[in-house]
């Protein structure tokens, strides 16, 4: 069996399904393919956190990434039905343990005060957050940009409407083989094959696996997260340290999230769990004899550099690649989809430039150099 669209999508997570529902709502006739369910080994799997990574702050094209891509998630949620009940808490409390870590925040705090916030002490943020009674910390920067995101409820949402806009879904589906020639692209699965005329491959993780295509510098980190329940005590905004605390459903919390390069590797360990609850009796000893509710891990895709790749596949004429978004997928998902369509669409590059997929030889080079 074959069928041709305009656009085939490898992978339905948020990036995946908010590119496909732009393209259709161009006239795009779109396919989505994923191996498994929409977003259910990446996009599902995040804790939602849709805050910059203090890590950000150095590289002045990634906070203006993450700085654009909260404002269009906000406007995502702001489309989608019921959007306003996807998000969760309001504010992140950065937190320091020592007087050290708070002079490197508080550096960074002077540059970007309206990201960072203000300085608050310990007594402060237990006012702020009663379950942090008792905490060693030294206190933590207050601001009140900054929130959590139903992540299975997002990539609902967003399925429903991609679905809405006429786009083709087909699950239990990936490329087994990819090849361009010269007026289409050509994947085969195991069911079909497919023609398009332009391929964008968001598989996070994946999107360096699939025959045909030359391998990209990407690794996947596991990350590992768990959930626990105190009555009486919860969380209003995000802790967020080298670890985090954060609001979670029905006044539960949730801690994460451990960074491990140990390959295509999904399941939760002992060690994971152990440093995790480690975390969560020296931050909130109060929370030491809360029930455990459920555990899990996902993978994200990093880049040597910690840039995302957005833009054409190296090597390739009519293939594009969103992927490499790290930690930070929740946060700016739906920004990178629209920084590809914008490029696919109507081959606008501003955008992309930052992060375009080119440089993978020299990151290649780069990372064989280290070893």
């Amino acid at each position: 069996m074959s069928s041709s669209s305009d656009v085939v999508v490898l992978g339905a997570g948020v990036v995946g399904l908010s590119a496909a529902r732009r393209l259709a709502a161009t006239g795009a006739r779109v396919t989505v393919l994923d191996a498994v369910d929409p977003g259910g080994r990446g996009s599902r799997a995040a804790a939602g956190v849709a805050i910059p990574s203090v890590r950000l702050y150095d590289d002045p094209a990634m906070l203006a990434f993450s700085q654009a891509g909260r404002a269009t998630l906000a406007d995502e949620l702001a489309s989608l039905p019921e959007g306003h009940l996807l998000r969760r808490g309001q504010g992140i409390l950065r937190i320091a343990a020592d007087a050290k870590g708070r002079d490197v925040l508080a550096e960074r705090a002077a540059r970007h005060p309206d990201e960072l916030g203000t300085w608050v002490d310990a007594a402060r943020l237990v006012e702020l957050e009663p379950a942090l009674e008792g905490t060693p910390l030294l206190g933590a920067f207050e601001s009140a940009r900054g929130h959590m995101v139903d992540t299975e409820g997002y990539v609902n949402a967003l399925l429903g409407a991609a679905l809405r806009a006429g786009v083709r879904l087909r699950l239990g589906e990936s490329a087994r083989s990819v090849e361009e020639t010269s007026d289409a692209v050509v994947l085969r699965t195991d069911r079909e094959t497919l023609r398009a005329d332009q391929l964008i491959v968001s598989a996070g993780p994946w999107s360096s696996t699939f025959p045909g295509l030359p391998p990209l510098p990407l690794k996947p980190v596991r990350g590992q997260m768990l959930v626990v329940h105190q009555p009486g005590l919860s969380l209003s905004r995000v802790v967020s340290g080298p670890t985090y605390l954060a609001p979670w459903r029905a006044g539960e919390i949730v801690v994460g999230a451990t960074e491990e390069d140990v390959g295509f590797v999904e399941n939760v360990t002992p060690a994971g769990l152990l440093h995790l609850s480690a975390t969560v009796a020296k931050l909130a000893p109060r929370l030491r004899e809360a029930r455990f509710v459920r555990a899990w891990a996902g993978l994200r895709a990093v880049t040597p550099d910690g840039r995302p790749y957005l833009g054409r596949y190296p090597g390739t004429q009519r293939t594009f690649v969103a992927t490499g978004l790290g930690g930070q997928g929740i946060l700016t998902g739906a920004h990178a989809a629209t920084v590809l369509v914008e490029l696919v669409a109507w081959g606008r590059t501003e955008l992309a430039a930052p992060f375009a997929p080119g440089r993978a030889s020299s990151l290649k080079a780069v990372v064989e150099e280290r070893r």
